[in-house]
């Protein structure tokens, strides 16, 4: 009879028992593969436990990727009815969709307010889109679109559309 302790990481992790039925003497060449059958195993086990480490460490990077998806969508979907917003010519019913947007940021800074167009145009800077792209989409000019960015960013005190973005979401103005 043998037995073969796997060891991995100084932990004995399995124990490999061979024998014979019949009163005999195991050969050196059936103990050198059942040694190398137990490397093996421990070379197995050792990669599995890495394999679950690294599975651990990467799962609370998963949730908070899981968790900012769906706040950059909720911000996409807010830059397009702020787009949409401005073309609708229907008083009430641009109100009521201005209102929903107010609803998706919170609670909004009084001492801070944006014109509509400002806060379209900067909504859509926060998605990550050109002058020409915001533009187009508001159905405007690319110089209103500066303007508007330049009005905005004076008010939110930034001197780069990143910071305008930031500020903008600090100040309650974007989700």
């Amino acid at each position: 009879m043998v037995a073969i302790p796997v060891v991995v990481r100084r932990r004995v992790r399995a124990v490999l028992y061979g024998g014979l039925r019949d009163e005999a003497t195991l050969s050196d060449r059936t103990i050198t593969a059942a040694l190398h059958a137990a490397r093996d195993l421990e070379q197995t086990l050792a990669v599995e436990d890495e394999i679950e480490k690294r599975l651990a460490e990467a799962r609370p990077l998963a949730e908070h990727h899981e968790e900012a998806a769906p706040r950059e969508r909720l911000r996409e979907v807010y830059g397009e009815l702020r787009a949409l917003s401005g073309q609708i010519g229907d008083n009430v019913l641009r109100d009521r969709l201005d209102a929903m947007c107010e609803n998706l940021t919170g609670a909004v800074s009084p001492a801070l307010r944006l014109a509509p167009r400002e806060l379209d145009t900067v909504s859509l800077v926060a998605l990550g889109l050109t002058n020409a792209e915001i533009a187009h989409r508001l159905g405007l000019t690319a110089e209103t679109v500066k303007s508007y960015l330049r009005d905005a960013m004076r008010k939110l005190d930034a001197t780069s559309r990143l910071q305008a973005v930031t500020n903008a979401r600090r100040a309650g103005l974007l989700p």
